[in-house]
């Protein structure tokens, strides 16, 4: 790597998109770089891609790599971070599932909707109206109609809550939101029934959500804080800001790490590296820590934030291990709000932490986790890794999906699920092994860390799906000891899945005809080619073609 580096705005600087639960994340500049949660596929510039590439390619390997390729290739980074985010922390994985839930968890409720009432869209619209019209909830179409959409609009309301919390006191305006606890309870029951009826369908290891209902409904009508609508604490960020400052400071580090001469924090801020999104966790850290501006991104403050955020997206409670607290359960699984008091333990508590990280050694993860996680009555994360290592051998699902991962042969039934759900299983093992390396990947990808052990396990979670330099469709990643053909046809079978959870949303929530916006997928076909698939393929599904639905007017 160079000694200097000369950044170049055009390949990192930031610019953040405004979210509305939750979309791309940007790595820089004119969207250089971003991934994509419910597209699932991780894109780059045409400019990006060609110097990323070209390492790939064995181009630059002999000699030194030039500052340009080297800032292309943080970028990569970032967004490789964002797919790690949404299939190696629990979250992250939970927010991944609520898009197949909407549809997988309606499928009994539409099917009947379609058998009483008929194709109507939007669903949402044609429930509004049947109950002005003086329908209750006492006739079975409408019932079922209400659920699906009920169901719908909470994991809505659940990436609102998690994503982006500040839009929470907008989103109780809305008439159809509850309260913050059940966006909660049901993003976490649907995820986990999607999981069971995957891999686990005796439910022999994975926590049971029928157990909560009680306790759960017991929270409510006592109006807790979070289960009613006056009382409600809103983290001041969310998964959002979490998600983003943490791959800005990995690719910082990956970008200044062994250099003779690095930048410091303060010419990184100057120059707006931290600007928006990007350093909104890190600037909250400092502030509920008491800590000044760190002067390098090699100080032991950058490495505590870095693991407190790794701490606040990974909560335990409901998923991998069960609830054990129904009262705190908000306080255990928001991510903003394990973000915060994590922090002021630090400040509270254990202030002797902002100088503890030096080595960036699991041994130094595992005992200033250890402290954290006490101080907040939290779960260590070696307790839910452990368990999820034990799933590879005790629920047979989950070693079939294992299985699969070997040969990238998935079954197509809930293909989606069973690819998400089978990389985080691995991911989360390789994480028990090496927590360090997954909390501070770019100290472990850049000199004198840098190992044949650590760009190892960075190539094995490369994000599955990408765009190309001359091509912005989707196209699988050609991985090492996979047939290709395999590849293929599990990338095909996992896209027909997205765009049925597309049209299906949009069949329950969105009024107007149905929208056939799939150039995002590929470029091989035209937009008539593509709408055309998507409409058999829907009819495949529900029996019924959507040009046969009775478009409602609002």
């Amino acid at each position: 790597m160079p000694d200097n580096l000369d950044l170049d705005p055009a390949l990192l600087e930031p610019v953040a998109k405004p979210l509305t639960a939750p979309g791309e994340f940007a790595a820089c500049l004119n969207q250089l770089g971003t991934y994509t949660t419910e597209h699932f596929v991780l894109r780059l510039s045409p400019r990006v891609h060609e110097l990323v590439d070209a390492i790939s390619s064995g181009v630059n390997v002999s000699g030194e790599i030039d500052g340009e390729t080297v800032q292309a290739y943080s970028t990569y980074l970032h967004e490789t971070i964002h797919w790690w985010q949404h299939i190696g922390s629990t979250s992250g994985l939970i927010l991944s599932l609520t898009y197949p839930a909407q549809a997988h968890q309606n499928v009994e409720h539409l099917e009947k909707v379609l058998k009483l009432v008929g194709p109507k869209k939007s669903l949402k619209r044609w429930a509004e109206d049947a109950a002005r019209a003086g329908l209750t909830d006492e006739d079975p179409g409408l019932r079922a109609a209400n659920m699906a959409v009920n169901n719908a609009v909470d994991a809505e309301f659940y990436k609102i809550a998690t994503v982006m919390p500040t839009l929470i006191p907008q989103a109780m305006q809305d008439p159809y939101f509850e309260t913050v606890g059940h966006c909660y309870w049901m993003a976490y029951t649907h995820a986990v029934g999607l999981l069971a009826a995957t891999v686990d369908r005796d439910w022999s290891q994975l926590p049971d959500p029928a157990v909560w209902q009680e306790r759960f409904i017991r929270n409510r009508d006592a109006k807790l804080e979070g289960w009613s609508r006056t009382e409600v604490r809103v983290a001041p960020l969310g998964l959002h800001a979490l998600f983003e400052g943490q791959a800005r400071m990995i690719q910082l580090q990956f970008l200044t790490f062994g250099m003779t001469n690095p930048p410091t924090m303060g010419t990184l801020k100057d120059a707006g590296y931290f600007k928006g999104v990007y350093g909104e966790a890190f600037e909250g850290f400092l502030k509920a820590t008491n800590s000044p501006w760190p002067k390098l991104v090699d100080d032991p403050v950058v490495a505590l934030f870095l693991l407190i955020v790794d701490l606040a997206i990974n909560p335990t409670a409901g998923f991998p291990l069960d609830v054990e607290s129904f009262e705190n359960f908000i306080l255990d699984v928001d991510p903003g709000i394990r973000f915060l008091r994590l922090c002021q333990s630090v400040r509270n508590e254990h202030p002797e932490l902002l100088g503890r990280i030096t080595e960036y050694s699991r041994q130094e993860y595992m005992q200033v986790a250890d402290m954290l996680t006490k101080a907040c009555g939290y779960d260590h994360p070696g307790v839910a890794l452990s368990v999820i290592e034990s799933w590879a051998t005790d629920i047979p699902g989950v070693v079939e999906i294992l299985s699969e991962t070997e040969t990238f042969r998935f079954d197509p039934g809930n293909v989606v699920v069973r690819v998400l759900f089978s990389y985080f299983i691995r991911f989360s093992m390789d994480k028990m092994k090496h927590p360090e390396f997954f909390c501070w990947t770019g100290a472990w990808l850049a000199a004198p860390r840098v190992s044949d052990n650590s760009q190892s396990l960075f190539l094995k979670y490369l994000s599955l799906f990408s765009d190309r330099a001359d091509d912005d469709g989707i196209f699988p990643r050609n991985i090492p000891g996979k047939a290709s053909e395999a590849i293929t046809k599990t990338l095909s079978n996992f896209y027909a899945n997205i765009i049925t959870y597309d049209l299906t949303r949009q069949w329950i929530l969105n009024d107007g005809p149905f929208r056939y916006d799939f150039d995002w997928l590929t470029q091989s076909y035209s937009k008539a080619e593509m709408s055309d698939w998507a409409k058999t393929r829907f009819e495949q599904i529900f029996r019924v073609h959507p040009d046969t639905f009775e478009i409602l007017s609002s």
